[in-house]
């Protein structure tokens, strides 16, 4: 039989951690809860349940208690580990259609709410979509959902992925890093469950934050695309007002200033995108 461990990141959730614990074991054989700074309950609800609890002295984020989790699970030398929110969001029910994949040989299995688009509130649903085309431009893979945080690993897997984010971004890293480690990766299909006080964390900072770091990685693993495209853009408005420049000098013989400043600046930082962006991605090959 497989050895199957869940891990669950948890901060202040004493309502939830108790049952989702619980019910977990069902489908598991440990259950490993990282209390990340909890100032409730969460730790000794989820120790009588019958979870092995590490705890973070402070709250470190949501990505250092997934990373704790990995380096938990190696010493473990688990068959499939499985990853699933503390607050409700996600079923245990669902463990053995998320973990099937893996058991057949792929490495990183990701929970998709793709089909369950109408339960999630729209400012999610588009949140989700920026930043899911954003990753896609680093992973290329043909995935529906980036941010589910119900997923599953093989052994490869967690001896391989190498995670850095300590907060929310960790989650399209994960996927990132999945595609540069040519890890094998395919989606399922996963309920979730919305409440009021199922997240602690603001939805528009949390999507803010995620899709600033992705920015930061396509400019580090793409800098021909991120300040390529950029300075593209800016050049060609940069020619736009220079067209009009001239237009304006050649009818009236008159230099607009504003106009011929615009222009000059635009067109002198587009260049200087496109040549950083060649630059950078010349030094990268070298790198590789």
């Amino acid at each position: 039989m497989p050895k199957i461990i869940a891990g669950m990141p948890a901060f202040n959730e004493e309502k939830y951690i108790g049952t989702l614990v619980l019910q977990t074991r069902k489908y598991v054989d440990e259950v490993i809860v990282v209390d990340d700074g909890s100032t409730d309950a969460t730790a000794e609800i989820a120790q009588l349940a019958g979870a092995r609890v590490i705890k973070h002295d402070k709250n470190k984020g949501y990505g250092a208690a997934i990373q704790r989790i990995l380096t938990e699970a190696k010493k473990s030398d688990p068959d499939v580990l499985v990853i699933l929110d503390a607050d409700a969001q996600h079923s245990p029910k669902e463990i053995p259609s998320l973990i099937k994949p893996v058991l057949e040989g792929y490495d990183c299995v990701i929970g998709s709410r793709h089909e369950q688009d109408k339960k999630i509130p729209l400012y999610r649903r588009l949140g989700q979509r920026l930043i899911l085309r954003s990753v896609k431009m680093l992973s290329g893979d043909k995935l529906t959902d980036s941010e589910c945080g119900f997923r599953a690993f093989s052994r490869k897997a967690v001896q391989e992925l190498k995670l850095k984010e300590t907060g929310m971004a960790v989650s399209a890293e994960t996927v990132a890093e999945a595609s540069r480690k040519n890890l094998k990766v395919i989606q399922v299909p996963v309920s979730v469950t919305y409440s009021k006080d199922s997240s602690t964390l603001h939805p528009v900072k949390h999507g803010l934050g995620v899709f600033t770091r992705i920015l930061v990685w396509i400019s580090e693993r793409r800098p021909l695309f991120f300040f390529g495209l950029g300075g593209l853009i800016m050049l060609i408005i940069g020619l736009i007002f220079g067209i009009r420049v001239l237009n304006l000098y050649s009818e009236y013989r008159v230099l607009p200033t504003g106009n011929t400043l615009v222009a000059v600046v635009f067109i002198v930082i587009g260049m200087f995108s496109i040549f950083t962006g060649l630059i950078l991605r010349a030094l990268s090959r070298d790198k590789q």
